[in-house]
C-alpha cells in the first residue's frame, strides 16, 4: 500500500464560515483560518465533539512549544511554567489568529502519521489489523440507527443507500475520528479470552464546552493548559508522538497531559477498502483506563459514585442543559466535583480576562441504543447561557440560590405532582389492585413532571440570563422565579384536570387541593417575600 490522502493537505474537516457556507477544509487550513471560521460543522455534534478534541489536542501541544508569534520556546524549560503559560495565552487571545507557520513545522514533523492509508502508520489506525470485527459501512456512520431486533437487523437513516455505499475519503475520516471516541461496545479477546471493552471515551462522558465567536475562541477558551491544581501539565505526548499501539484491550495509567488523553485510541480500526471504494472497517477494543477518581479529563461533568469518589456524569438526552447547572457550577465544599473547564474560565475571569458578558456552554453525549451498548442512539445537544459573573467567586451566593431554585423545580416535578396524581389514582380506582394503582399514579406523574420541565424550560433559560450578579436583587429574582414555576405547576394540573369526566369533580378537587398545599410549601419563603414587597 502506498501513502495516500495526507489529512494535512486533503480538505476533509467540516466548519461553518461566516457567510453561512459549509466547506471541507484540511488540518493545516484549520489552523491558519480558525479566526475566520464560526465552528465545526460536520454531520452530526458528536462527531464534531470528537474532531473538537484532536484540534484541541494539536492546538495545546503547539501551545506548549512556540510563542504566539510561532518562535519556539518550551513552557516547561522556563522558571515558571505557570506564569509564562497565562502570559501566553493572553497573548494567543490579543494576537486574534494562530501563527500558521508554527502548526505547519509542527505537524509536518508528524506528516507520515496523517495519510489515511500508509503502509505502517495510517491515521487513527493500525496497519494490518488481523484481530476484531469486521463491520459493513453502514455501520462506520455515527448518525444512522440499527435496530434491536436480532432477526431484522435494520437500519434507520436519512442517506440515500447509493451515498452511503460510496463514503468519500473525508467523510471516512471524520467518521474514523468519530468511531474512535463514541464506538459502540465491540467484542474483544485478549489472550483468548473473551471480554467486554465499553463504550469509546468521550461516550464515557458529560462532556461539555464553552463556545467563542469563533472556532479560534473556542479553542482558546477550552484550552485548559493548567492541571486541576493550577500546575502545569506533563510534556505533551498525543498518539503521533508516539510508537503505534497494536494491542488489543490494554489497560494503561491515566494520562498526564491532554494532548494524550485527548488522543486516546480506545479502538483499534483499520478502514476496508476494495481498489478505491472503502467496504467497511475493522475493530476491537484499543486502551482504556478507569474513569473513577480520575481528575485529568476537565471537559465532562463530574458525580460522587457509591463509594463517593468522583466519576464522570452522562447526560441524559430528558433532562435539559439548565438542570445541570448544579454539576457544572458546583457550590463551595464539593470542590472534588469541579470539571477542570470551570476551574480553567474561574483562572481567566479572576484575571480580568473578558470575553464578553454572557457565557455559553455546549453540552453534547450520546446515549447508546441497548442496555449493553451495542448499537447507536440519541445524540443530545444542550445549550446553557448565563451571566460571565456567576463563574467568578463573588457569584457564589448566586449560584447557591440558582441550585436552591433547581432543586425546588425537581420538587415540584416529584412531590407536588406524585400527591395529586396518587389521590386522584386512589379516588378514582378505590378498588383496583395496589400494584395496579401505583404504576398509574407513576404514569401520571411522569406525564405531568414532562409537561411542566417541558414549560419551565425557555422561562428558566430566560430567568438565568436575565441575572446580573451585582445589579440584581437576590431576593426580587428568586421570587420573580417562584412566582413563575408556580404559576406553571397550576397550569399543567388544571389543563389535565379540565379535561376529567364530570363524576370525577370531587375526585379532582381533593387531589387539587392537596396538589396546591404541597405546591405551597415548596415556595412558601418566596411567596411570603412576594407579599411584602407587594405590601
Amino acid at each position: 500500500m502506498n501513502e495516500e490522502y495526507c489529512l494535512l493537505y486533503k480538505p476533509w474537516i467540516k466548519v461553518l464560515n461566516y457567510e453561512n457556507v459549509i466547506k471541507e477544509v484540511s488540518l493545516l487550513d484549520v489552523f491558519k483560518n480558525a479566526h475566520q471560521y464560526k465552528r465545526l460543522s460536520g454531520e452530526t455534534v458528536t462527531q464534531d465533539a470528537a474532531i473538537y478534541r484532536l484540534l484541541l489536542s494539536i492546538v495545546i501541544t503547539v501551545f506548549y512549544r512556540y510563542d504566539s508569534d510561532g518562535q519556539k520556546e518550551d513552557v516547561l524549560d522556563c522558571l515558571d511554567p505557570v506564569e509564562i503559560i497565562l502570559e501566553r495565552w493572553f497573548s494567543y487571545w490579543e494576537r486574534g489568529s494562530f501563527d500558521a507557520e508554527a502548526f505547519q513545522k509542527y505537524l509536518e514533523t508528524y506528516r507520515e502519521r496523517f495519510y489515511l492509508f500508509h503502509p505502517q502508520t495510517p491515521f487513527w489506525q493500525v496497519a494490518n489489523l488481523k484481530e476484531g470485527t469486521n463491520y459493513g459501512i453502514i455501520n462506520l456512520y455515527g448518525n444512522i440507527k440499527e435496530s434491536n431486533n436480532k432477526a431484522s437487523r435494520h437500519h434507520f437513516h436519512v442517506t440515500d443507500g447509493k451515498y452511503v455505499e460510496n463514503i468519500s475519503y473525508a467523510e471516512a475520516a471524520r467518521w474514523l475520528v468519530y468511531n474512535n471516541a463514541y464506538s459502540i461496545n465491540v467484542k474483544t479477546k485478549v489472550d483468548g479470552k473473551s471480554k467486554a471493552t465499553g463504550v469509546g471515551w468521550l461516550g464515557q462522558l458529560g462532556l461539555i464546552m464553552v463556545k467563542g465567536d469563533s472556532l479560534y475562541k473556542s479553542l482558546l477558551l477550552n484550552l485548559c493548559p493548567l492541571d486541576n491544581n493550577g500546575n502545569a501539565w506533563a510534556e505533551p505526548k498525543p498518539i503521533w508522538e508516539q510508537e503505534p499501539r497494536v494491542d488489543p484491550g490494554i489497560e494503561i495509567p491515566p494520562a498526564d497531559n491532554l494532548p494524550e488523553l485527548y488522543t486516546l485510541q480506545s479502538r483499534r480500526l483499520l478502514l476496508l477498502r476494495n481498489d478505491d471504494k472503502i467496504e467497511g472497517y475493522r475493530s476491537i477494543g484499543g486502551d482504556y483506563y478507569s474513569s473513577t477518581d480520575n481528575l485529568v479529563e476537565p471537559m465532562t461533568l463530574l458525580k460522587r459514585d457509591e463509594n463517593e469518589d468522583p466519576k464522570p456524569q452522562r447526560h441524559k438526552k430528558e433532562v435539559a442543559g439548565w438542570r445541570e447547572f448544579p454539576s457544572l457550577l458546583v457550590s463551595r465544599g464539593q470542590e472534588n466535583l469541579k470539571p477542570g473547564l470551570l476551574r480553567w474560565l474561574e483562572t481567566l475571569k479572576e484575571l480580568h480576562f473578558d470575553a464578553g458578558d454572557i457565557m455559553t456552554f455546549q453540552m453534547v453525549g450520546l446515549e447508546y441504543g441497548d442496555g449493553m451498548s451495542y448499537t447507536n442512539g440519541e445524540l443530545i445537544n444542550n445549550y446553557l447561557s448565563m451571566s460571565k459573573e456567576l463563574i467568578k467567586e463573588k457569584g457564589e451566593e448566586w449560584r447557591t440560590l440558582i441550585t436552591n431554585e433547581i432543586a425546588n423545580c425537581e420538587k415540584v416535578a416529584q412531590n407536588s405532582f406524585y400527591v395529586f396524581a396518587k389521590t386522584l389514582v386512589f379516588e378514582m380506582f378505590p378498588g383496583n389492585d395496589d400494584k395496579i394503582k401505583n404504576a398509574n399514579v407513576k404514569n401520571l406523574k411522569d406525564k405531568l413532571s414532562s409537561a411542566y420541565y417541558y414549560k419551565i424550560d425557555q422561562s428558566f433559560r430566560e430567568w438565568l440570563i436575565s441575572i446580573e450578579p451585582g445589579i440584581s436583587i437576590q431576593e426580587k429574582k428568586e421570587w420573580e422565579w417562584q412566582e413563575i414555576s408556580d404559576r406553571i405547576a397550576n397550569d399543567v394540573v388544571f389543563e389535565y384536570v379540565s379535561g376529567m369526566a364530570p363524576q370525577y369533580t370531587m375526585a379532582c378537587a381533593r387531589a387539587f387541593g392537596l396538589f396546591k398545599s404541597v405546591l405551597c410549601r415548596i415556595y412558601s419563603k418566596g411567596k411570603k417575600d412576594g407579599r411584602e414587597k407587594r405590601e
